[in-house]
């Protein structure tokens, strides 16, 4: 297809891609302008020898500026390594952008400007590879401006098609909703900007409309912040809640969070990741293997301890030692017991923590804390099930099933000469790695709610909620301390709100919370980095913000050592981004950082592409 501002106003005719033509570009180049229809399917080249393709007569256009390809989700334009740079809105794109109604293209002098035509008959049906882009993007407009997005998935007995779906529900939707496959049962509509007591009610109505197309359907309902806050966990909660519901019933993702009941013990682990960590602790817990658990402080270890002895069904008790604690006068005493008369003051026989746990689980918290005394004595017990009271000579078999946990790195532990290689080898045959909070998006949405109705229980108060905004700012924050940490907020809300009140705002939350940057919208997907990733350039040196003048005598102000980690962080980030040119894969491994975590704190940090952009290219 070739398409020349030479054409004047006149519209030519494009190769059919197929479909009605509701989008098109209105072109500016020079004293012409012109339209050029981009029906689905059509791929366009643009530049000043654009064969096939949208010719531009700007001096400072390149010859192959950038290529635009119409798709059920919209336009997707991408620069083909032009000289000069394609600009949206004024931002110059790296990788690839998709463009939205009443977006501006700067190509040298020339604009093009896309608009798009509501279709007002049905709602747009996307494919399932467009579907997490479509709702990623709703979700991040909804962070920005503090609103909610609802999914809705219904699952039919017969195979459920996207296009009668759309058909049967038209009418009912807002133009800005879409709908998409989800399996051959499943069906997912997405209706940004609606939530609450709304989201119930439309469901209904939608199970009504589909009832006569697909026969009696489930529906299952998930809200974003409220339920998760990223597209996969809010389309698998609201999938779960439809397969966990009655036929013609809807069923609300918060009345459905998958509990682990082992005995007493119920523990919520709604992140898919968590799930298979429990699945893989259930089948660890049925051998005598000793297990190591690792993660941050609060994330969670001394839980898991529990659900791994719950597993293991034996019959003795579950002995937590917190290693750290134990005085290391006492040691030998409180890990082995004496026997009466032993020393001064052991006026009665004593049992150790190895007894105590006979028959059971011994959980060893933070043993990365344990001086290399013990630990050798440590290891001679989980060598030969034996134990020595002090005081007595005769050996005592002890049948302990050990859980050990830590948060630190014990193989940098060994390297540096603090933990016992040997006994590393024999704890950590069986591991665990807990991920943090802050890496469990749907695990927060849940216990958020779920902490703050029990925090308002025990205080005897009227049960209170949190506003859409204070659910986003709260996801705004890192968590450092994890699961304990939120507990400790949230109590903290449930006991500092006043009477009066219902709702919990952003004005409520600790401003430790609300400090915390705000996350900004992701950074364009970047092509695949190459196989050799080339070596960092020096990373700019962070200067901190001067100090203010402070009176004779007065100490000068100093800032939180937060931010400055904050700030330091963020300037490699920016480095490490100018170095690969935009590249987040590459960036997040020019720094060792995982790639997720990077691409989350890009958001944390507002960081943009004018950031690390060289503003002389």
């Amino acid at each position: 297809m070739s398409v020349t501002g030479d054409h004047g106003a006149d519209t030519p005719s494009l190769a059919s891609g197929g479909g009605r033509v509701d989008d098109y570009l209105l072109c500016i180049d020079g004293e012409r302008s012109w339209k050029v229809p981009v029906p689905v399917g059509t791929e366009l080249t643009i530049g000043r020898e654009a064969d096939g393709g949208l010719r531009l007569t700007d001096a400072l256009a390149s010859r192959h500026h950038a290529r635009c390809l119409a798709t059920p989700d919209g336009l997707r334009l991408v620069d083909l390594g032009s000289r000069h740079g394609t600009l949206v809105n004024g931002e110059r794109i790296v990788g690839n952008r998709l463009l939205r109604s009443g977006d501006v293209v700067s190509i040298g002098n020339a604009t093009l400007v896309l608009h798009r035509t509501l279709r007002p008959v049905t709602s747009a049906v996307v494919e399932r590879d467009a579907l997490v882009r479509r709702l990623d993007d709703e979700l991040a407009r909804a962070r920005h401006y503090g609103r909610e997005v609802t999914v809705v998935v219904a699952r039919s007995q017969p195979a459920a098609d996207a296009a009668r779906v759309s058909l049967a529900v038209s009418g009912l939707l807002p133009p800005v909703a879409f709908i998409a496959p989800l399996a051959a049962h499943h069906v997912a509509v997405v209706v940004p900007e609606l939530g609450g007591a709304q989201a119930p009610r439309l469901a209904a109505r939608l199970a009504t409309a589909l009832h006569g197309v697909l026969g009696p359907v489930t529906i299952g309902v998930a809200r974003a912040p409220g339920d998760a806050v990223v597209a996969d966990g809010l389309l698998a909660a609201a999938r779960a809640a439809a397969d966990a519901g009655e036929l013609g019933a809807v069923t609300d993702a918060a009345a459905h969070v998958p509990t682990i009941e082992i005995g007493d013990l119920r523990i919520v682990v709604a992140e898919p990741s968590l799930i298979k960590l429990y699945e893989l602790a259930a089948r660890l817990a049925r051998s005598p293997l000793p297990i190591l658990i690792e993660g941050e402080t609060g994330v969670g270890k001394e839980v898991a301890a529990a659900a791994i002895h719950g597993y293991s069904r034996r019959p003795g008790p579950l002995v937590a030692v917190n290693c750290a604690a134990v005085p290391e006068a006492l040691a030998e005493s409180e890990w082995f017991g004496h026997a009466r008369g032993a020393f001064t003051g052991a006026s009665n026989a004593k049992a150790g923590y190895f007894e105590q746990a006979h028959g059971g689980s011994l959980f060893l918290d933070e043993i990365g804390e344990l001086p290399l005394a013990l630990q050798a004595k440590l290891l001679r017990v989980l060598e030969v099930g034996e134990i020595v009271r002090i005081g007595e000579t005769a050996t005592r078999r002890v049948d302990v099933r050990i859980v050990a946990a830590t948060n630190r790195d014990l193989a940098d532990e060994v390297r540096a000469g603090r933990f016992r290689q040997d006994l590393y080898f024999r704890i950590g045959a069986a591991r665990l790695v807990l991920p943090p909070l802050r890496d469990r998006p749907r695990d927060l949405a849940v216990l958020c709610n779920r902490m703050l109705r029990d925090a308002c229980a025990a205080l005897g108060r009227t049960p209170l909620a949190l506003s859409v905004a204070a659910t986003w700012a709260l996801f705004g924050y890192a968590w450092p301390g994890n699961v304990r940490e939120l507990k400790n907020v949230i109590g903290y809300l449930a006991a500092a709100a006043g009477d009066d009140d219902t709702q919990l705002d952003v004005e409520h939350l600790p401003s430790l919370v609300t400090t915390a940057p705000r996350p900004a919208a992701p950074l364009p997907t970047a092509p695949p980095a190459a196989a050799a990733v080339p070596a960092p350039a020096a990373a700019p040196a962070v200067v901190a913000a001067p100090l203010a003048a402070a009176a004779p005598g007065a100490s000068a102000p100093l800032g939180s050592i937060a931010d400055d980690v904050r700030a330091l962080e963020r300037g490699r980030m920016v480095a490490a981004l100018r170095s690969s040119g935009g590249q987040v894969n590459r960036a997040a491994a020019l720094i060792a950082m995982p790639l997720r975590t990077f691409a989350t704190k890009v958001k944390r940090y507002q960081i943009t592409a004018a950031d690390w952009r060289d503003p002389e290219a």
